[in-house]
């Protein structure tokens, strides 16, 4: 009796499992895209790049890839303010999508710097989609890597003090060899499967119900999570003068600027990593046209209206964030240091360099292009202007057919 009982029992179980397997195909294969924005956290991050809205299939053809932090994974308040229990458009991807017709995924990770939004990011998922999940993908045909100004230098410098030096030794910054490793390392670690960083991608979609229930009971949307910084802007501790449409504005203080609170060596640290970090994901997609996008922190895109402004800090003090005080004028020389910095290491590996400030900051001159929720990422009008300047840039850069470049385009949800 015990033994049949026990048996029905693995029957039971056994049936479960193959219902599941044959779930997870049927959802690869046909319904990926139609998964609820809500609901892609809950994906291991390689199979979550499938289901983006912002391609024409379920696996992207003659793609652009976008590679970098939360700009390129599309936080902001256009995300905040779709259907959840949709997949609509809400960043970038969707409007070069329908300002080009290429099929558009983005590899962008929240938090990134460099190293893991260039080269851990894109590799580690590219790869695990190739290798396990469909062998029919293919580089992409343009890769858009993001530098964003307003904390990708202190992201790099923290990740060189806190993780390479410890490993490798303070000497081995300039040693390409300890940066192979140190990439690969990072690449090979990274859970993009169910399992980690295992090379099998079946038993997701029991991973992925488990997620969602536990968020369900949590009561939290992940989408809708607040970070540090997030909460600083929204705690009105201090305020910036901007001016818009000819009006002094208030704005929230505790923004984000072009790190202004490293020190020149700091700063040369983050540009070596950068430099590296650029210099990999080249080497890595050698099909793939790179182009490097330069994104302004929040600060450099206003019309500062005050001889000060109020800036999130660049490094923590004594573990926590604060905010900072800096001349406005001091601010305007460092963006201009910045992406003059940034450009020249693009040129310098042989890479078109797209600078989408002057269109941001026109319109910022009559629009608030953040916010109202999400201070320190572009609504939906700044996701249009930002997509369209890239746009723009990619057919000065002889990449794009001029008709990529054309105003007024309204994404559609």
């Amino acid at each position: 009796m015990k033994k049949t009982a026990l048996l029905n029992v693995l029957l039971v179980v056994a049936s479960v499992l193959a219902t599941l397997l044959v779930l997870e195909v049927v959802i690869e294969k046909t319904l990926l895209t139609r998964i609820p924005v809500k609901f892609h956290f809950a994906l291991p991050s390689g199979l979550a790049v499938l289901a983006q809205s912002s391609k024409a299939e379920r696996l992207p053809v003659n793609y652009v890839a976008l590679a970098g932090d939360s700009y390129a994974h599309g936080k902001g308040d256009w995300l905040l303010q779709i259907n959840p229990r949709s997949n609509d458009p809400f960043h970038s991807a969707h409007v070069l999508q329908q300002l080009t017709g290429y099929d558009v995924i983005t590899f962008g990770r929240s938090g990134a710097s460099s190293a893991k939004g260039w080269v851990r990011e894109p590799l580690s998922k590219y790869r695990y989609i190739h290798d396990v999940i469909d062998s029919d993908l293919q580089p992409p045909r343009f890769i858009l890597a993001f530098f964003y100004a307003g904390n990708d230098l202190s992201d790099n410098f923290l990740q060189v003090r806190d993780s390479f030096i410890p490993a490798y030794g303070e000497a081995a910054v300039h040693d390409d060899a300890a940066w192979d490793r140190f990439f690969s390392k990072e690449i090979r670690t990274n859970n993009v499967g169910p399992h980690g960083s295992a090379q099998i991608n079946r038993g997701w979609l029991m991973t992925a119900v488990f997620r969602i229930i536990k968020r369900e009971l949590t009561g939290k949307d992940v989408e809708t999570e607040v970070e540090l910084a997030e909460e600083m802007a929204a705690q009105g501790k201090d305020t910036n003068q901007v001016v818009i449409d000819g009006v002094s504005t208030m704005i929230p203080g505790g923004l984000q600027a072009p790190g202004m609170g490293l020190d020149r060596q700091q700063t040369e640290i983050a540009f070596l990593a950068m430099a590296k970090s650029l210099a990999r994901l080249k080497q890595a997609f050698p099909a793939s046209q790179v182009v490097v996008v330069y994104v302004p922190s929040v600060m450099e895109v206003y019309a500062l209206g005050a001889e000060q402004v109020s800036v999130f800090s660049s490094l923590p003090r004594e573990g926590q964030y604060v905010q900072e005080r800096f001349a406005a004028a001091d601010l305007v020389a460092r963006s201009t240091e910045v992406a003059a910095r940034v450009a020249a290491e693009a040129r310098a590996q042989g890479l078109p360099f797209i600078d989408t400030r002057q269109d941001l900051r026109a319109a910022a001159a009559r629009h608030i292009l953040h916010g109202p929720k999400d201070w320190l990422h572009l609504n939906r009008l700044g996701y249009e202007v930002f997509a369209r300047s890239m746009a723009c840039g990619m057919v000065a850069n002889k990449l794009w057919p001029e008709q990529a470049c054309q105003s007024g385009v309204v994404v559609s949800q």
